[in-house]
């Protein structure tokens, strides 16, 4: 393994969305820390970040929480309803997920710790 290699487990986190009925709201939900390397190395705070396939909203919620802003689109409305509601879920708690210069250092350490 090189020290550039990216190292994430299989996604079963309490952070997989699920419906009423317990079932995976979405079949691909990526991991957000995931999606926050990817923003981490190919963007700055502050860029635009387009998602064209948006589905259950991780590069929406991971752009917020690095300070960058997002365009996002679904042609499932089901998928559409899933972001926006977590996207409100994360204006609300705000202050939780403030980062700033020394929390991007961190959370860029974070993940490249393996």
């Amino acid at each position: 393994m090189k020290d550039t290699d990216w190292v994430f487990g299989v996604y079963r986190g309490q952070e997989r969305l699920r419906d009423e009925n317990g079932i995976k709201a979405h079949p691909t939900q990526k991991p957000l820390k995931l999606i926050q390397q990817v923003l981490l190395s190919a963007s700055n705070k502050g860029d635009l970040v387009f998602d064209p396939f948006m589905g259950s909203g991780t590069t929406a919620v991971a752009a917020k929480k690095l300070g960058e802003k997002n365009i996002g689109i679904d042609t499932n409305e089901k998928y559409v309803k899933i972001s926006e509601r977590r996207i409100k879920e994360l204006d609300e708690k705000a202050n939780l997920f403030k980062t700033g210069k020394a929390e991007r250092k961190n959370l860029q350490m974070e993940l490249q710790v393996i």
